[in-house]
């Protein structure tokens, strides 16, 4: 059975899902007051991956479900981590708009086994709440860092691995990279690196009901984390001129690489059956495989880099020779 198709639902989904949003505090949910800062570093050797970004990694990885408030989570989540013993960073992943975190099985499973310990939380239920702007991407970017709370004190205890939270980056698609640069906004010092998967920066539900919603991208912003944005050259409405890749990258500040996947669109580094749905509304490559590999690769390289310490791996990010499909690149 097919999963619901992301960035636009299909008629009967919105039936299904229609006001099915995730709402109200978990009883347990962490709500510490003031800032958030980054913890002390770990103790120990973090795990540095060595092999092709745009190859699976060595090491074997599992996937973890949790329910809403299941263990005080304050949404639910995958997490996607490797089984080996060792010490790994953390990437919190945030979906796109009207998706679901599974949409994204394929690039991270392929993360987490170079190892990264890979949190994708599921903001709401796909429907027509999210139509009409509820949650808007701020009250999603408010749970993001609810969740990293929740991590500091709770993700080594479920992945059975030791997690560096130091080390913690953040990457989204579509809306959710816009979540992702409100959340980096919000708390600066909190992340280590920052990516997006051609981000969208629109303004939400209609008139009179929660929008518009500001931009994030709307002026320049003032982090000391490293940012990578992946853009496709075939976004067309799904990620509209104005409102896209292009912006994220004006707006962060060096370091930043810009990589542009010249021939594919907006959901083309999805799970294949997502993707074939998604490429009824948006502009799509039907051969993906190429997309989803140097989604995933770039991803590697960029968090092997900023996150694992092997700063020589930002080279990979400019190389169009290794690329599996035709890029672009610029970078500050």
């Amino acid at each position: 059975m097919l999963r619901p198709a992301p960035v636009l639902v299909v008629v009967s989904s919105l039936l299904i899902f229609s006001g099915c949003v995730q709402d109200g505090p978990c009883p347990g949910s962490a709500r510490a007051a003031g800032p958030l800062t980054r913890p002390a570093p770990a103790e120990g050797n973090v795990f540095v991956s060595s092999s092709d970004p745009f190859s699976p990694g060595p090491l074997r990885v599992r996937t973890i479900p949790l329910g809403k408030c299941e263990q005080d989570v304050p949404a639910a989540v995958l997490i996607h981590t490797p089984e080996q013993a060792g010490l790994y960073p953390v990437v919190i992943f945030q979906h796109g708009f009207q998706s679901r975190n599974d949409h994204y099985d394929q690039i991270l499973t392929h993360l987490a086994s170079h190892g990264f310990v890979v949190v994708a939380p599921q903001m709401y239920e796909p429907g027509l709440g999210a139509f009409t702007g509820s949650p808007t991407a701020t009250q999603e970017a408010e749970t993001a860092l609810l969740l990293v709370r929740w991590l500091d004190e709770n993700l080594a205890r479920l992945v059975g691995v030791s997690v560096d939270t130091a080390r913690l980056g953040i990457a989204g698609h579509s809306r959710g990279g816009k979540v992702a640069w409100l959340a980096m906004r919000a708390a600066p010092a909190r992340f280590a690196a920052i990516a997006g998967v051609d981000p969208v920066d629109g303004t939400g539900g209609p008139p009179g009901r929660t929008g518009p919603q500001a931009r994030v991208t709307a002026e320049p912003l003032a982090y000391d984390a490293p940012s990578l944005v992946i853009g496709c050259g075939r976004s067309g409405r799904c990620a509209p001129a104005g409102d896209n890749h292009v912006q994220f990258y004006a707006a962060s500040p060096a370091p930043a690489w810009h990589v542009v996947a010249t021939e594919y669109g907006h959901a083309d580094m999805l799970d294949e059956d997502v993707a074939q749905l998604a490429a009824l509304v948006c502009a799509s490559n039907p051969d993906r495989e190429p997309m989803r590999r140097l989604t995933a690769g770039l991803l590697v390289a960029f968090f092997r880099a900023s996150l694992q310490g092997d700063a020589s791996a930002y080279a990979t990010l400019s190389d169009t020779l290794a690329a599996p499909a035709t890029i672009e690149v610029e970078s500050k």
